[in-house]
């Protein structure tokens, strides 16, 4: 291929989990052995290409929901095509790309945990460690798992999103796993609280410098019984979980886009750069600059 590359495909979406939010996954005893650390879905993704020489400590899920693309590892090269499935596990040497007439369309899944390999294995119905494309076909209903698991993360990273997002994640494995086993339902959308209109408002204001009085006001509430009901159900403060939202918004914006680090920092509403750096790194463990030179690297997909 002439041209190579690992993001910027029309209609994309990735989510990073933050590093104080895998520390919390990891004391959280239901999903500590098998949890998400980056979750996305790229779009007739022409041109995308990875290689990674020494493999990477996370098992790479790829499902292809349209078009094809091929995965080399272990010397072995393979076609994958819409409806099937290839996990690669931890630390094994490879490299994939999208086919160059027509790119597969991938829902992704980097997984964590001491669990993560047995459930590669699992799927891939691997064999003396022989892995092969899995034929699991199409399911709009596994499509919807996986974006009521997106949809719970970008509310943010208290401890019942992180352990619902993450027990979603292990049904949806399991409709891989035991596909005659799942069953087609559709369920009915919660009835919105106020601490949800509160979170609502907060994803919908992004980009401005809203205060704890505004959020109360959201919800219809005082701001101090709103500040202890929110504490209650999410585990944080109502300004807190709204700059989670925000380094989560700035991720994508570092991943994604050439924006500069000011520029990047004003599509959150925050007007002081070296803030926002501080900030970044306290959730992110690394500065925004290191963020994006990274990208690609090991927590590429």
């Amino acid at each position: 291929m002439s041209v190579k590359k690992s993001r910027g495909f029309e209609g994309e979406l990735i989510i990073e989990i933050p590093k104080v939010a895998a520390t919390h996954c990891e004391a959280l005893p239901l999903i500590s052995s098998l949890y998400l650390s980056r979750i996305g879905f790229y779009p007739k993704a022409l041109y995308h290409y990875y290689q990674r020489p020494a493999g990477i400590s996370q098992a790479i899920f790829l499902y292809c929901t349209d078009g094809k693309g091929w995965i080399t590892i272990r010397g072995e090269t393979f076609t994958v095509q819409a409806g099937e499935v290839f996990i690669i596990p931890t630390d094994i040497p490879h490299s994939y790309g999208a086919d160059a007439k027509n790119p597969w369309s991938i829902y992704w899944l980097h997984l964590v945990g001491k669990n993560a390999n047995d459930a590669a294995l699992t799927i891939m119905e691997a064999e003396n460690g022989m892995l092969r494309p899995v034929q699991v076909g199409l399911s709009e209903e596994r499509n919807v798992l996986f974006k009521r698991i997106c949809t719970t993360l970008l509310k943010g990273y208290s401890a019942s999103n992180l352990l619902f997002a993450n027990l979603t994640l292990a049904y949806y494995l399991s409709t891989f796993i035991a596909s005659e086993q799942f069953n087609r339902q559709n369920a009915l959308p919660a009835q919105e609280n106020a601490v949800d209109r509160s979170i609502r408002y907060m994803q919908e204001n992004l980009s401005t410098a809203i205060t704890l009085d505004n959020i109360a006001q959201s919800a219809h509430l005082s701001v101090s019984f709103f500040s202890r009901k929110f504490k209650q159900e999410t585990g944080y403060a109502p300004i807190e979980y709204f700059n989670h939202l925000r380094i989560q918004k700035a991720c994508q914006l570092l991943h994604f886009s050439e924006l500069r680090i000011n520029e990047v920092a004003s599509q959150i509403g925050i007007d002081d750069p070296f803030y926002f750096s501080r900030l970044f790194k306290q959730q992110m463990g690394i500065s925004p600059v290191l963020y994006r030179k990274n990208r690609g690297a090991e927590t590429g997909i």
